[in-house]
């Protein structure tokens, strides 16, 4: 078919469509997401790029002062009596200026010691991708250890800025759980907000739901001014739905009266007119056939008016069963089973039939044992024109809820794809909702049941029919 063949096309162009919420709910709550996320972004960069001219500068300047500082203790070691005792003196003298190391080297810089030894722990600590983005180019120095005109060493000055980029990564931390927190907090706004105000979108798509489902009450005052006409709208269309359909309701419910009333008129002319003339033509073939000699022409021209009329007995007794079920009148709605399941054997012998009633029975209303025999009928009648079965059963069941449970299964090819209700199943719709009953049909894997459930009694079977609809 065409529409299957165009299907697989519409699957395929919908997945090479951009990722992005159909919802409006979605598009509310991502779009300020992403502005958000944006500028969390942008507010780290910046943070990041004024840290690293920050420690730049801090850096440059304690630099600077070591600098000043190693200087001044140099002077002062100048009259050292030896080499040990002149760096002993520098590492008394020398202070720990924050964001520098000192360090003493030969004069040919080949060996090198730390006078302040641990800060190289910390830098292997605190390395990161991030540290290495925030720490400026290295300062070295290198000063000359002079005693008595001779060159003994060399002081090194080395900035190390370990300790300041540690500070900037914990603030940088601090500040950005805050501004996460501030997000999540302003999402989590958004998304209270944003239920909020689609409640009303909400409810009219609930409303819609039960319109469909054949629930006409109306739906709460919307507050917000925007959905207040939609609301407003809204419900004059329910009311006016609900009427005509209880209109419509009507005509039908009259309609079907209108039919059972004719076909029992009907019923009784077939039976009470037309029977006793078709008895009385049997019987005055029967005096000829006895009166005249068997091998002559009248005889067999009776003979033939006989079984003419025996046939037409049978067309007529069958339009009776059609019209108005005597057997359902007589017996009960078990035995119209049983008699509605043997005509059916009778006519379709390629079909294995099967019936079943439970042994007791309660006995159901005129109307209510009508209905599900005309239901019987009409499910039984499409199972044998549609499903090309092999294998058809009816059962038939007492509800724990005092309702009488009516299954027809067949074996068949199922419900075709572009199923829809044709007269005679609305019909039966429509019969078993005016004794206050419920009719669904589905696939059985293989095949289709058709399951009918309506009251056992009268009363019950009418307040259910006019009972509220509810979800």
């Amino acid at each position: 078919m065409p529409s299957n063949c165009n299907q697989p096309s519409r699957i395929t162009f919908a997945s090479r469509r951009t990722v992005w919420p159909r919802s409006l709910h979605g598009r509310l709550i991502l779009i300020p997401s992403s502005l958000l996320m944006v500028g969390l972004l942008g507010t780290i960069g910046i943070i990041v790029l004024h840290a690293k001219s920050r420690i730049g500068t801090e850096v440059t300047s304690s630099v600077q002062l070591a600098h000043d500082l190693a200087v001044a203790a140099l002077r002062n070691v100048t009259d050292a009596d030896n080499q040990s005792a002149a760096f002993a003196a520098l590492a008394q003298d020398l202070p720990k200026v924050r964001h520098v190391q000192f360090g003493l080297a030969a004069p040919d810089g080949t060996t090198r010691s730390a006078i302040q030894p641990g800060t190289e722990k910390v830098v292997a600590q605190h390395a990161s991708v991030l540290a290495s983005l925030l720490a400026p180019p290295p300062i070295v120095q290198s000063l000359p250890i002079v005693l008595r005109g001779d060159t003994v060493g060399k002081l090194i000055v080395q900035s190390n800025p370990t300790n300041e980029i540690a500070e900037i990564i914990g603030e940088m931390k601090l500040f950005s759980l805050v501004l996460m927190g501030l997000c999540l907090a302003t999402v989590g706004g958004l998304l209270l907000t944003v239920r909020r105000s689609l409640r009303p979108l909400q409810l009219l798509t609930d409303g819609f739901d039960r319109l469909e489902r054949g629930d006409y009450r109306p739906i709460a005052d919307i507050p917000v001014p925007e959905l207040a006409r939609v609301a407003r709208q809204f419900n004059l269309f329910a009311a006016s739905l609900e009427r005509v359909t209880a209109d419509n309701r009507l005509l039908i419910d009259r309609l079907l009266s209108m039919q059972d009333r004719e076909r029992k008129e009907v019923a009784a002319e077939l039976h009470d007119e037309i029977g006793p003339v078709l008895f009385g033509i049997r019987a005055e073939a029967a005096c000829i056939m006895k009166t005249v000699p068997h091998d002559t022409d009248i005889s067999a021209r009776a003979q033939s008016i006989a079984e003419l009329t025996d046939g037409i007995q049978r067309v007529n007794y069958r339009m009776l069963e059609r019209l108005r079920p005597l057997v359902l009148e007589q017996m009960g709605l078990s035995q119209a089973l049983r008699q509605l399941t043997v005509s059916w054997q009778a006519r379709c012998p390629h079909i294995a039939w099967s019936l079943d009633i439970p042994a007791r029975l309660d006995g159901p209303d005129e109307s209510v044992a009508l209905t599900l025999y005309r239901a019987a009928q009409e499910a039984t009648t499409n199972a044998v024109r549609h499903a090309e079965a092999t294998a058809i059963g009816v059962r038939l069941t007492n509800d724990p809820t005092g309702s009488l449970v009516l299954m027809i299964r067949d074996n068949g090819h199922g419900l075709p794809g572009s199923f829809q209700y044709g007269f005679g199943l609305l019909g039966m719709i429509e019969r078993v909702r005016q004794v206050g009953g419920s009719v669904s049909v589905g696939s059985a894997r293989p095949g289709v049941v058709v399951a009918v459930a309506v009251p056992s009694h009268r009363q019950q079977a009418m307040e259910m029919a006019h009972a509220d609809p509810v979800d």
